[in-house]
């Protein structure tokens, strides 16, 4: 049974649109726009266990231990947290002057994972994404867990790519603009459950 928190939309929403904004004004005046995607490695193995990854210059590890894991992202990102309530969050990941950004919404998730996409039933897509739209599905992996990567659109960010995931009783919904594709696909590369 799927456990539906007081999740305010129009609060997410707002999220979505503060980063789209902030982005976009600075996109239509910063031409060739450089990524730190080259910057970000995919994955740092090492010989022995260390308790912390050796981090590539220009990259910061954001950890969160409530949830159970850790990312890599261009040190010029802030990050800010939100707390949605029933046990779900929001967390944003921006630099508006970079017009780079993404947010990860996390909420409990206890339906079956029968009825793919994004291991997620279609009423919880639905309910997260109005528009209906779901093109270009791919399935991928993120920190060793199938999802599903999409485009997808949105009233308030325009296209948009989302990767979804379920993992340990929760699902994972990654949001940035269609145009920071490949920027977001080398954070990801970088997930780690701890």
């Amino acid at each position: 049974m799927l456990l539906k928190p007081d999740i305010d939309i129009n609060r997410r929403n707002f999220i979505k649109l503060s980063l789209v904004l902030a982005g976009a004004l600075l996109l239509n005046k910063i031409t060739g726009v450089l990524s730190l995607a080259s910057k970000i490695a995919p994955d740092t193995y090492a010989v022995s266990a260390p308790a912390r990854r050796a981090l590539p210059a220009g990259t910061k590890e954001y950890k969160n231990a409530r949830y159970g894991f850790s990312l890599l992202h261009p040190s010029g990102l802030s990050v800010g947290t939100f707390d949605e309530g029933g046990g779900a969050s929001t967390i944003t990941f921006q630099n508006p002057e970079k017009a780079e950004g993404f947010q990860i919404f996390i909420v409990p998730y206890g339906e079956p994972q029968a009825g793919l996409p994004a291991q997620a039933g279609e009423k919880r897509f639905r309910q997260d994404v109005p528009s209906g739209v779901r093109k270009s599905l791919r399935k991928i992996a993120v920190g060793g867990t199938r999802g599903d990567a999409f485009y997808s659109e949105s009233a308030t960010l325009g296209a948009t790519r989302e990767v979804w995931f379920v993992r340990g009783g929760f699902l994972y919904e990654l949001t940035t603009l269609k145009s920071l594709d490949r920027w977001l696909g080398t954070i990801v590369k970088t997930w780690k459950f701890v």
